[in-house]
C-alpha cells in the first residue's frame, strides 16, 4: 500500500476520481427524488434506477469502445460529454419535461459503464500487477464512503437551491476530473495496434464474454459472484419488510442500517488487498461470501442490534468479493481486452441481480421476510463452500506481501 501511495500518477487519478464520484453520488440520489416530486409517482421514480441499469445490456459495445482507444483519452471525452449532458437538466421546468430527465439518466448510465471499464483498464496499465488489489480496494473504499457523503451533499443542495444547482455541481466535478486526467501525460496506457484485421468486428465484440467463459478461473469466479448477487437481489424488497414487520420501525430506519453497511464497506475495501495476497482472489472472494451469509442470517432475529451488525457484515463483504473478482479479471486479461472483459463481467453479474430484484418484489408479498433472508444466506453459504472446496486454485507467485 505504501508503494502505491508514493505513485504520483495514481495519487492524481485517485484525487480526480474522488471529486468526480462526489458529483455522481450527489446527482444520482437527487434524480430519483426530483422525479418523485415532479410526478408524485413511486413507479416513475423507479424508472430512474431501471434506466441506469440498461447499459448492462450493451456491455459488448461499451467494452469494445474502451478497447479501441487509449483509456485516459476515453475518460476525458467521457467526462466532457457527461458534463454537457447533465447541464441539459437546466432545461427541466415542468412534468412535460420529464423525458429530458430520463434521457440524461440513460446517458449517465452509459457514461458510468464506460468510466468503470476505462478506469479499470487504465489502472491495469498504471499499477504493477502485485498492487492491483490495493488500488482496487482503495478505490472501492472511496466509492463506498462517498455513497454516504455524496447523497447528503446532493440532498442538501437540492433542498436549498434545486436540481439545477446539483447539475452544475456535477458538471464542475467532471471538469475537475478532466483537468486531473490532462495532467497524467506520461502514465502507461493502452497502445492499440496500428492495423486491424478486416471483418473481425463481431469477433471483437464478443471477445470479452468468450474470454471470461473460456478461462476456467475467470468463469468460476464471475459465475460465483453472479449466483451470490442473484440472492442479494431477493432481499432488496425484503429489507423494508424486515424493518417494518420485524422491528416495528418506519421504513426510514433502513437508512440507519445503510449507514452501518456503508461503514463496513469502507473497512472491506481496505481489508481485501491483504486477503488477496494471502489467499488468492478466489478464496478472498469466498471470505466475502461467508461474511454476507452471516450478515443476512443476523437479520432473521429482527432486533436493532442484530440488524445493524448484519449491515456491517454485509457491507464488509461486498467490496471483498467484488474487488477480488475484478482484480482476478484484470490480472488474467491482456491490456487490449480489459474494457471488454470488465464490461462483460459487469453484465454477467448485473443481469441476474436485476432479475432477482424483480422476483424479490413479488415473493415479499407471499413469504415472510425471514424466509427470504434465510434463503439468501443459504445461497451465499453454498457459493462460498463451492469455492473453498476446490483445491486447484492457483495462488500466483506475484501475490506476495508488499509494503
Amino acid at each position: 500500500m505504501r508503494e502505491l501511495l508514493r505513485d504520483r500518477g495514481f495519487l492524481l487519478l485517485f484525487a480526480g476520481q474522488t471529486v468526480n464520484m462526489i458529483g455522481d453520488r450527489a446527482l444520482l440520489v437527487v434524480l430519483g427524488i426530483f422525479v418523485k416530486e415532479l410526478t408524485g409517482s413511486d413507479t416513475m421514480a423507479g424508472v430512474v434506477f431501471i434506466l441506469l441499469s440498461v447499459p448492462s445490456f450493451f456491455a459488448p459495445l461499451t467494452g469494445l469502445l474502451v478497447d479501441r482507444f487509449p483509456r485516459r483519452k476515453v475518460l476525458i471525452v467521457n467526462d466532457l460529454l457527461a458534463g454537457a449532458l447533465v447541464l441539459c437538466l437546466l432545461l427541466v421546468r415542468h412534468p412535460g419535461d420529464l423525458w429530458i430527465v430520463f434521457v440524461v439518466t440513460l446517458g449517465y448510465g452509459f457514461a458510468n459503464a464506460i468510466f468503470a471499464a476505462a478506469r479499470g483498464g487504465l489502472i491495469h496499465s498504471m499499477v504493477p500487477e502485485r498492487l492491483l488489489g490495493d488500488a482496487n480496494g482503495l478505490l472501492s473504499s472511496l466509492g463506498q464512503g462517498l455513497r454516504v457523503l455524496g447523497p447528503l451533499i446532493g440532498a442538501a443542495l437540492y433542498v436549498a437551491l434545486g436540481l439545477a444547482a446539483v447539475a452544475v455541481l456535477d458538471t464542475l466535478t467532471f471538469l475537475i476530473s478532466v483537468l486531473v486526467l490532462l495532467m497524467l501525460r506520461r502514465v502507461p496506457d493502452l497502445a492499440p495496434p496500428a492495423k486491424r484485421e478486416p471483418g473481425t468486428f463481431r469477433a471483437d465484440l464478443l471477445a470479452g464474454v468468450r474470454h471470461l467463459m473460456g478461462e476456467r478461473e475467470l468463469r468460476a469466479g464471475v459465475l460465483a459472484v453472479a449466483a451470490a448477487l442473484s440472492a442479494a437481489g431477493l432481499v432488496n424488497a425484503a429489507m423494508f419488510a424486515a424493518v417494518e414487520q420485524g422491528l416495528g420501525r418506519p421504513a426510514a430506519f433502513v437508512g440507519v442500517i445503510a449507514a452501518f453497511q456503508g461503514a463496513g464497506s469502507v473497512a472491506g475495501g481496505f481489508a481485501v488487498a491483504p486477503l488477496i495476497r494471502r489467499y488468492g482472489e478466489h478464496r478472498a472472494a469466498a471470505v466475502g461470501f461467508v461474511l454476507s451469509a452471516a450478515g443476512l442470517a443476523f437479520v432473521i432475529p429482527a432486533t436493532e442490534v442484530t440488524m445493524c451488525a448484519g449491515g456491517v457484515l454485509v457491507g464488509l463483504s461486498i467490496p471483498i468479493f467484488m474487488v477480488a473478482t475484478t482484480t482476478l479479471v484484470q490480472r488474467r486479461t491482456e491490456a487490449g481486452m480489459q474494457g471488454r472483459a470488465l464490461t462483460a463481467m459487469d453484465a454477467v453479474i448485473d443481469l441476474p441481480f436485476v432479475l432477482s430484484m424483480g422476483i424479490g418484489t413479488l415473493v415479499v408479498a407471499i413469504l415472510d421476510f425471514r424466509v427470504i433472508y434465510a434463503v439468501a444466506a443459504v445461497i451465499f453459504a453454498v457459493v462460498a463452500v463451492s469455492v473453498l472446496v476446490r483445491r486447484d486454485w492457483r495462488i500466483d507467485a506475484t501475490l506476495t506481501p508488499v509494503d
